[in-house]
């Protein structure tokens, strides 16, 4: 069975937050129902994002759809464990197709939408899947899934886009003028974000690579 570590900085007051609303959900709610929930959210987070062609206003629909996402991808899990209901195989499976299919529809929405461009917004799809892909490949070995690396989880990259949500409801956008055209804001970070993760990325697999080939070096013969 494996265990989950979340080193996520806003852990010590989301896991409380959690555990109380799992306490306090009617009995006809089941973890598959919150699974759903979650990608509804998201699916209403990239709808969101496409629609502010017409409006900005449609960002608060984002913002609404991220806060949903959270909801249900957060407490899944945790109600699962609270009526001591799991099912490892199963809801590891069930979770982790969720979040990808999750993470599409909101990059998908962003890169569509006026304050990213889609070459950016896939790139910063690549960078959370490479960083998801390796977190699954190496918990075949240590048993163990990472929540968040350097304190950064899914929770503090949904709040981080709703804190970009509402200044650009109250200041607006910034674009910048670069020699490929013009970049947001946004854009800028999620490149920086997709080389430090493409860095880390190369340097963890480089690394547990070679904790892999020395603990199961062949045995030399005296």
């Amino acid at each position: 069975m494996i265990s989950r570590v979340n080193t996520s900085w806003v852990i010590p007051v989301e896991r409380p937050l959690v555990g109380w609303l799992a306490a306090k959900l009617p009995a006809a709610v089941t973890p598959d129902h919150l699974t759903l929930t979650g990608f509804v959210g998201a699916a209403v987070c990239g709808i969101g994002y496409a629609a502010c062609w017409r409006s900005s206003s449609w960002l608060w629909l984002a913002s609404a759809g991220l806060i949903i996402n959270w909801f249900g991808d957060s407490l899944d899990g945790t109600l699962a464990r609270f009526r001591k209901i799991e099912r490892p195989r199963y809801g590891f499976f069930i979770d982790n197709t969720t979040d990808f299919l999750s993470l599409l529809c909101i990059f998908f929405g962003l890169g569509i939408s006026p304050y990213m461009r889609f070459g950016t917004a896939c790139l910063g799809l690549v960078a959370y899947y490479m960083a998801s892909f390796f977190n699954l490949i190496r918990s075949m070995d240590t048993q163990v899934i990472q929540i968040g690396y350097y304190g950064i989880g899914p929770t503090e990259i949904r709040l981080g886009l709703i804190c970009y949500n509402f200044f650009l409801l109250t200041i607006g956008d910034w674009p910048v003028k670069t020699p490929v055209g013009l970049l947001s804001l946004m854009d800028g970070f999620v490149i920086i974000a997709f080389v430090a993760v493409l860095v880390s990325f190369l340097v963890m697999v480089w690394s547990e690579g070679r904790r892999l080939a020395q603990e199961e070096s062949p045995l030399r013969t005296e």
